[in-house]
């Protein structure tokens, strides 16, 4: 894995003698890092991507381990050793846990290369991603989606009425979407250059087993 020579949102270099906030950053990366991502921790690097080492690698893990049973929902971490430059050092991979918010403590949240307090407003999107709706979602935005109308109706009733033949927002039938935002109220696709946006009280989500995605179904 290539290293990133500065910091950025999700890593973070930390010398041997310098992890006396790591539940902060710990914390911080498991509540920051999104689906489909791995934050870092490249304990024994400097800031500058060069390598200093580590002494006792065995103890930086045991510390590791510590740090992160105090979190609680628990993250999903691991911790690999490795070597640069004949010095060894300690890598630790933060994922995705689904089970945000995490606490050590305050909740903190990565901005940039600063790890900070979560604002009432962050709070709040975390909780919502705890949602198992918005959470499963929350993998798909930036991605395409089925999009599919949801008449409401037995396929009987509906040879009696033409009534609800063609959703008024989605048509008839499926089509490929975008999925672009969504929250504990609401989520936004794009389908063909025009945003819709729908709350999730209308939304039944499925798969499209055809085109191997997420199906979104849209209650009338």
């Amino acid at each position: 894995m290539a290293n990133s020579p500065w910091e950025d949102s999700l890593l973070e270099r930390k010398l041997e003698s310098d992890l006396k906030d790591l539940l902060k950053t710990l914390v911080a990366f498991a509540n920051s890092v999104r689906p489909g991502h791995v934050a870092q921790i490249l304990s024994g690097e400097r800031n500058d991507g060069s390598p200093q080492g580590v002494r006792n690698p065995d103890n930086i893990q045991k510390a590791v381990r510590a740090t992160c049973n105090r979190i609680y929902p628990p993250i999903l971490w691991r911790t690999q050793v490795y070597e640069r430059e004949g010095k060894t050092c300690i890598r630790v991979e933060i994922e995705y846990s689904g089970q945000t918010p995490h606490f050590g403590g305050p909740a903190w949240v990565r901005r940039g290369s600063i790890v900070e307090e979560a604002s009432d407003e962050v709070f709040q999107r975390l909780i919502e991603f705890r949602l198992s709706k918005v959470r499963e979602l929350a993998q798909w935005v930036n991605r395409d989606v089925t999009v599919e109308a949801d008449l409401g109706m037995p396929i009987d009733a509906r040879l009696l009425s033409t009534r609800y033949e063609v959703h008024p927002r989605w048509g008839r039938g499926s089509s490929k979407a975008a999925l672009r935002l969504v929250n504990g109220f609401w989520a936004t696709s794009d389908r063909e250059g025009q945003q819709r946006s729908e709350p999730l009280e209308k939304i039944v989500l499925t798969w499209d087993d055809g085109e191997n995605r997420l199906k979104v179904l849209i209650r009338l």
